[in-house]
């Protein structure tokens, strides 16, 4: 039985839980750490409790160690939050107050009956305490352990450009609604319970939460909602590990020898002898910089806090139908269509140009204007893109990334057809350089796993078929490919002209 620790108690349950253990063990006459209030032995394991209100267990095996665990939770009131739903889905977020490196969102989806396998590996995180990237790694591994067996994920990044210039709860909204979206497509709300933080939810994510909550699904939104349940502490310790895993390729990049970059967190000193040591260079502040955070600001002489805009995810891009839908938690590529605010045609597909200073530009494939705010409305309301060949082997998504481009922010999905063309001296190097956008945080990079290739002449369907399955846009400069999907319904961005 692995550690756990019952958080927020107050003096009298301290009080109550140090005598029922002193029934079954020995109380330590001597106290070791500063914030430690009593500590009582039982068998090889302890019971620490500390003045700020937590008792913590270290794990042991036994029968009355599970009996002591038990009652102890029994008494603070804190035993599992009791559920008939099959499926428990928990949402969370990190790096939003932190000044340098992106923003994770998390969702995690449980299985009820996989809930003691996940507490074993998560019980006791402290997901609000500051870590190594070790500490979330092997959480991290343990996690993916389960992964398939009682547990799935879904993840988005936030760019750090625009927490800086814009309402971030906004973005949330979007975003969460999408996410859950994604893995409802999959499961029945009534046999769903769906928990989150209450970060100041907007009406939008509200009346979709409404919805769902009139089709039976059981509805949490609570204040530290990860110290309350497993599935939001999940999602917690992975948006953690998400996170840190880019802060170790940014710090592998731009550490000075005697100033490493450090965890990224303004109160941390090392970061902030980083962003002196940055400023001393007189070189611009670095893409993974927030520079709306006061502490960047004092640096740049700057006064007053930074303004922030309504995110520019054109809601008016998408047809009636696709905000319709979306409102509704069933938006998927093969339903997806906008409007060109230049001309008015609805498209069910978008060309991209490149342009030097801005990397790639969506634009109207009637009317060829560029449509404004496309790759921040395509990132929040859909986030995931299956690229093919023709993409990787052009290096057109490295050069755009190059730029702070369209794709920041995407997950980017390779099919296993699509690794096999891509096996050349050009496209090795391309993936190489994907690779390492990804590790600093810039995008998702996942290889999709597959038993088996199908012949050559199914190539383009195997790979239109499975954009659809997992609900992403097709990228592709393949006038065959992209004809294709256009006929399968599928949201598509091309760059023929």
């Amino acid at each position: 039985m692995k550690g756990r620790s019952w958080k927020g108690l107050s003096a009298a349950q301290g009080d109550e839980a140090r005598a029922f253990l002193a029934r079954l063990g020995t109380e330590d006459t001597q106290v070791c750490g500063a914030h430690e209030a009593w500590r009582i032995r039982i068998e090889k394991s302890v019971f620490t409790f500390y003045d700020k209100g937590t008792l913590y267990f270290n794990g042991g095996e036994g029968q009355l160690l599970e009996h002591a665990v038990q009652e102890i939770s029994r008494l603070l009131g804190q035993t599992r939050d009791p559920t008939t739903k099959e499926y428990l889905i928990g949402l969370d977020e990190t790096g939003k107050g932190e000044v340098l490196g992106h923003a994770v969102l998390a969702v995690a989806v449980v299985q009820r009956d996989a809930l003691d396998r996940l507490e074993a590996a998560v019980g006791t995180a402290d997901t609000k305490k500051a870590h190594a990237f070790a500490f979330w790694d092997q959480l991290y591994r343990e996690l993916d352990g389960l992964r398939g067996r009682g547990l799935t994920w879904e993840l988005q990044t936030l760019p750090p450009w625009d927490v800086d210039r814009y309402n971030l709860n906004l973005i949330l909204d979007v975003v969460y609604q999408r996410l859950l979206s994604r893995v409802l497509l999959s499961l029945d709300p009534p046999a769903c319970r769906i928990t989150l933080d209450d970060y100041g939810i907007g009406k939008n994510l509200r009346g979709y939460l409404d919805a769902l909550s009139k089709q039976g699904a059981e509805i949490r939104v609570e204040a530290k909602s990860d110290e309350k349940y497993v599935e939001a502490r999940t999602a917690s310790v992975l948006a953690k590990w998400r996170r840190q895993q880019a802060m170790q390729g940014i710090a592998r990049d731009f550490s000075f020898t005697d100033a490493p970059v450090g965890s990224g967190n303004a109160g941390d000193s090392e970061t902030l002898v980083w962003l002196r040591r940055w400023k001393e260079t007189a070189k611009p502040w670095p893409w993974f910089v927030k520079t709306s955070f006061k502490t960047v600001r004092e640096l740049d002489g700057k006064e007053g806090k930074a303004p922030k805009a309504v995110p520019p995810i054109r809601h008016e891009l998408l047809s009636v139908d696709a905000q319709e839908r979306f409102a509704e938690g069933q938006l998927s590529t093969a339903s997806l269509s906008l409007v060109c605010p230049a001309c008015g045609a609805t498209l069910t597909a978008a060309k991209l140009t490149p342009d030097p200073a801005r990397g790639l530009l969506g634009r109207c494939l009637n009317c060829d204007k560029v449509i404004p705010d496309l790759d921040t409305t395509l990132r929040y309301y859909s986030g995931v893109a299956v690229l093919d060949a023709s993409v990787i082997i052009a290096g057109s998504i490295s050069k755009d990334l190059d730029r702070l481009g369209f794709f920041d922010g995407f997950a980017l999905l390779l099919h296993p057809v699509v690794a096999a063309e891509t096996d050349t001296e050009g496209g090795r190097s391309e993936l190489a350089k994907l690779g390492t956008h990804a590790a600093k945080g810039r995008v998702d990079w996942h290889a999709l796993k597959g038993s088996s290739i199908p012949a050559k002449d199914r190539h383009d369907e195997a790979i239109i078929e499975t954009a659809k399955d997992l609900n992403a846009i097709l990228v592709t400069k393949d006038g065959g490919m992209y004809g294709l999907a256009v006929a399968r319904g599928m949201f598509c961005l091309t760059f023929r002209a």
